[in-house]
C-alpha cells in the first residue's frame, strides 16, 4: 500500500491517503489554507476527476486566481469555495462542471460578465435543481433575459456585486425559484406583477440597496407566494403601505426601511405577525398612528421603529424584544418598557428624540443584559435613580439634552462597562466626583457639557487612558487644567484605531447573526451638533471651554497628537501658548478665544496643516503671526483684540519693529545685521549720486550756456525790484 507525504497546511487527519482509495466526499472549511500546494494534492488524488461529488474548502485564505484544474472534477454536484480571496475569473470553470446541483463563490473577487456566467450554466444543460451563490464578488453587467432558460433554478444570490441594468423580466419564467437575492448592486427599473406571477414557490425575496428600484403593483394584486423573508429596503414602495405587503403573514424577517411610506398601520396587520417573526424594519418612513397591544406569545429579537411618526404608549409586549430601536418619532410614554414587571431581556434600547417626560422609572433591577441606553433628547427631569447603578453590563449611557437635576449620580461607580457616559445638558449640580477616574477603566467618552458643575477637575480623570472624548464645556468649574493631561495615551498617534466598543450581535435579513457595532453618539463638533454612528469610535477632542478655568495651559497637552479639536475658550487661562502646539498635526478646530493668553502664537502651529477652524481672538497675545498658507486664510475676526498681534491678515508689523515669530524653513526668513549694512549701504550711495547729480546738471549749464546765465540773472533782478 503507498502513501504519500502531504504539506504541513494540509490537516494531520488526511496525512496519509491510500492511493486506491475513492474519495468522494472532502469537507475541508474554515482551515486557514494559504497555500497552493492543497491544490496540488487535492488533483494528485486517484479518481478525484471521475468520483468526487462533494467538495468544501469555503473560508479560508487562498488569494489568488482559481487554478483550472477544477474544471476537470466533472463528478461534482457540490461545490463551495466560498470567503476565500478568489481572483480573476470563473466562467470557464463553471462550464465545465455540468453536474454541479449547489455552487457557492460568495466572498471572493471573481469579476466576469454576468451573462457569461449564467449561459455557460445554460448551455451545459443541466436537468436538476440548481442553487447558484455569486454574493459579494465583483460580477458585472446585466441580468440577462435568458435567465429564463434556466428553468430548474432553486436559488439565486446575486447580492454586493456590480450589477447593473434593470431586473430582467426572465427572472419571471423561474417557476422554481424560492430564493431571489439581487441586493446592493445598481439595479433600476420598474418591477410589475410580470416579474411574480408564476413564482409560486418564492421563499425570500431581498431587492434592497439598489439604484432605484419602485415596486408598482396594482392594488388589488394577490401574491402567489407566502414570503419568509422581505428584504425591500430603499425600494419605492410609498405613499401607501401595499396591501399585497400586508397580506403576507408567515415572515420572518421583514424589511420595508427607507421606502417613501406615508400611511397608517393597520390592526391586521399587527395581530397576523407570526410567532416566527424574529426581526422587523419598518424604519426611515412617515408611518403614523399608535401601535396596538401585540399578540401573545410574540418575541422579536430586533424591531426597528425609528424616524417615523408614530406617538402614543408604547406596549408592554415589546419588553420581550433583545434590540429594540423607537428613537425620532413622538411617543409620549414608555413606562412599561423603562419599569417591566419581570425580568426583561433588552440588550439595546434607543427612545431618544421622543416625547417621553417625568422622572425616570427606579425599575433597573429588573434588567440584567442592558449593554445601551438611548434616552437623549426627551423631557425627562428629577434625579438619575439610584438603581441604574445595577446595570452592570452596561456599556453606554445617553441621558443628553434633558432636564435631570440632582448632584452627579455616584451610583454609577458599579457601572464598571462604560464606554460612553452622555450626562451633557441637564440642570446636573455639584461637584464631579473626585475618584471618577475609577468608575470604568474602558471609559472613552466623559461628557458633561452645559450643566451647573462647579469645582475643580478631579486628577483621577487623568486614569481614564482610554479617553477619547473628554467634553466638561459650560458649566461652573474652577481650578487648574490638570499637568497629567498626557495620560490621555487613546488621543495619542494619527490611526484609524479608536476606541474598541465591544461588538454587537445583529440579525440580517437573512437571519443571520452579524457581529456590528452600532452604537450612535451626539456630540458637539465645530460649533454644532453632530450625530456619529459607528465612527464615533475615532472621534478624538477636549472641550473645557465656557468655565472658570485659570493657570496655564498645561505643557503635556501638546502630546496629545491624535487631538482633531481643542477648545479651551472663554475661561481665565493665563501664559503662554504652548511652543509645541505645533505637535497636534491632527488638529481640525484649535478655540484658545477669550482668555488672558500672552505672548507670541508658536511658530510651530504654521505645520498644522488640518485646521479648519482657529480662533485666538480677545487675548494678550503679541507678534507677528507665523507665516503659512493655513494662519493667513483665517478671517480677521480669528486673531482680533489682540494688540500686540501684527502681520497677515492683520496689518503688517510697523518698520521699526524687527519681526519675529517667522517658521524656520519657510521661504521667508529674519532680516540679519548683514541685510541691513547692505541695505544702508546702498541708501547712502543714492542719495550722495542724487545730489552731485542734480547739483552739476543746474549749475553746470549755467557756466556753459551763455543765454540761460543772462536769462537767470535777469529773473533774480526782477525778484529784488518786486521785494524792494
Amino acid at each position: 500500500m503507498e502513501s504519500c507525504q502531504l504539506s504541513p497546511y494540509i490537516p494531520s487527519s488526511l496525512t496519509y491517503v491510500n492511493s486506491s482509495a475513492t474519495l468522494h466526499f472532502i469537507d475541508l472549511p474554515s482551515n486557514n489554507f494559504n497555500d497552493s500546494s492543497i491544490f496540488k494534492w487535492l488533483f494528485d488524488l486517484p479518481s478525484i476527476t471521475t468520483q468526487l461529488v462533494y467538495l468544501d474548502l469555503s473560508v479560508n485564505q487562498f488569494h489568488i486566481p482559481i487554478p483550472s484544474e477544477f474544471g476537470n472534477l466533472h463528478s461534482l454536484s457540490y461545490l463551495a469555495l466560498s470567503e476565500n480571496g478568489f481572483e480573476g475569473s470563473v466562467n470557464k470553470i463553471i462550464s465545465e462542471l455540468c453536474n454541479l446541483e449547489q455552487l457557492y463563490l460568495g466572498g471572493n473577487n471573481f469579476n466576469d460578465e454576468l451573462p457569461d456566467v449564467i449561459q455557460s450554466f445554460v448551455n451545459c444543460g443541466n436537468k436538476k435543481p440548481i442553487t447558484l451563490e455569486l454574493n459579494q464578488n465583483s460580477f458585472r453587467g446585466v441580468i440577462p433575459y435568458s435567465i429564463s432558460s434556466f428553468s430548474l433554478l432553486r436559488e439565486l444570490h446575486l447580492g454586493n456585486n456590480n450589477l447593473t441594468g434593470k431586473l430582467s423580466q426572465g427572472i419571471g419564467q423561474l417557476t422554481k425559484l424560492e430564493i431571489l437575492d439581487v441586493s446592493s448592486n445598481s439595479l433600476e427599473g420598474t418591477l410589475t406583477h410580470a416579474h411574480f406571477d408564476k413564482l409560486l414557490r418564492l421563499r425570500q425575496l431581498d431587492l434592497s440597496d439598489n439604484l432605484r428600484l419602485v415596486m408598482n403593483m396594482p392594488a388589488d394584486w394577490i401574491p402567489p407566494f407566502q414570503l419568509e423573508v422581505i428584504g425591500l429596503r430603499s425600494c419605492e414602495l410609498g405613499p401607501k403601505f401595499p396591501k399585497w405587503l400586508q397580506m403576507q403573514t408567515n415572515f420572518s424577517s421583514f424589511d420595508v426601511s427607507n421606502t417613501g411610506i406615508s400611511d397608517s398601520i393597520s390592526v391586521n396587520f399587527w395581530n397576523s405577525l407570526s410567532s416566527n417573526l424574529y426581526y422587523l424594519n419598518l424604519s426611515y418612513n412617515q408611518f403614523y398612528g399608535m401601535l396596538p397591544d401585540l399578540p401573545d406569545g410574540l418575541q422579536i429579537y430586533a424591531i426597528d421603529l425609528s424616524s417615523n411618526l408614530f406617538d402614543g404608549v408604547v406596549p408592554s409586549e415589546f419588553t420581550n424584544t433583545v434590540h429594540l430601536y423607537f428613537h425620532d418619532n413622538r411617543f409620549f410614554d414608555c413606562s412599561h418598557i423603562l419599569c417591566p414587571k419581570t425580568r426583561s431581556d433588552l440588550f439595546r434600547l434607543d427612545m431618544s428624540n421622543n416625547l417621553l417626560s417625568g422622572e425616570l422609572p427606579d425599575c433597573w433591577m429588573n434588567f440584567h443584559q442592558l449593554t445601551s441606553l438611548h434616552l437623549e433628547n426627551n423631557r425627562f427631569s428629577g434625579n438619575i435613580p439610584k438603581s441604574i447603578g445595577n446595570l452592570s453590563t452596561l456599556r453606554y449611557l445617553h441621558l443628553y439634552n434633558n432636564t435631570f437635576s440632582g448632584s452627579f449620580p455616584t451610583v454609577l461607580e458599579n457601572c464598571t462597562s462604560l464606554m460612553i457616559l452622555n450626562l451633557g445638558y441637564n440642570l446636573l449640580t455639584g461637584y464631579i466626583p473626585p475618584g471618577i477616574g475609577n468608575y470604568s477603566k474602558n471609559l472613552g467618552a466623559l461628557i458633561l457639557r452645559k450643566n451647573y458643575f462647579i469645582g475643580e477637575i478631579p486628577l483621577s480623570v487623568c486614569q481614564l487612558t482610554n479617553l477619547q472624548i473628554l467634553d466638561l464645556a459650560n458649566n461652573q468649574i474652577s481650578g487648574v487644567i490638570p499637568n497629567c493631561i498626557d495620560n490621555f495615551t487613546a488621543m495619542v498617534g494619527i490611526t484609524n484605531q479608536g476606541l474598541y466598543f465591544s461588538s454587537v450581535d445583529m440579525i440580517d435579513g437573512w437571519g443571520m447573526l452579524n457581529t456590528v457595532e452600532a452604537e450612535t453618539a451626539i456630540v458637539s463638533w465645530k460649533g454644532g451638533e453632530q450625530r456619529y454612528k459607528e465612527t464615533v469610535r475615532f472621534v478624538k477632542y477636549i472641550d473645557l471651554s465656557g468655565n472658570e478655568l485659570r493657570g496655564e495651559i498645561p505643557y503635556g497637552i501638546s502630546i496629545l497628537n491624535g487631538l482633531e479639536s481643542l477648545d479651551l475658550s472663554n475661561n481665565k487661562l493665563s501664559g503662554n501658548i504652548p511652543f509645541e502646539i505645533g505637535n497636534l498635526t491632527a488638529l481640525e478646530l484649535l478655540d484658545l478665544s477669550n482668555n488672558n493668553l500672552t505672548g507670541e502664537i508658536p511658530a510651530s502651529l504654521a505645520k498644522v496643516t488640518t485646521l479648519g477652524i482657529m480662533n485666538v481672538s480677545n487675548n494678550k497675545l503679541s507678534g507677528e503671526i507665523p507665516v503659512s498658507t493655513q494662519l493667513q486664510s483665517f478671517d480677521v475676526s480669528s486673531y482680533a483684540e489682540n494688540e500686540g498681534l501684527c502681520g497677515a491678515p492683520l496689518p503688517s508689523c510697523s518698520k521699526d519693529r524687527e519681526p519675529s515669530n517667522v517658521l524656520s524653513g519657510d521661504n521667508t526668513s529674519v532680516r540679519n545685521k548683514d541685510d541691513d549694512f547692505v541695505f544702508y549701504l546702498g541708501l547712502y550711495i543714492s542719495v550722495v549720486l542724487g545730489f552731485i547729480v542734480g547739483f552739476w546738471g543746474v549749475c553746470g549749464t549755467l557756466v556753459i550756456k551763455t543765454s540761460w546765465r543772462y536769462a537767470y540773472f535777469r529773473f533774480l533782478d526782477n525778484i529784488k525790484d518786486r521785494i524792494m
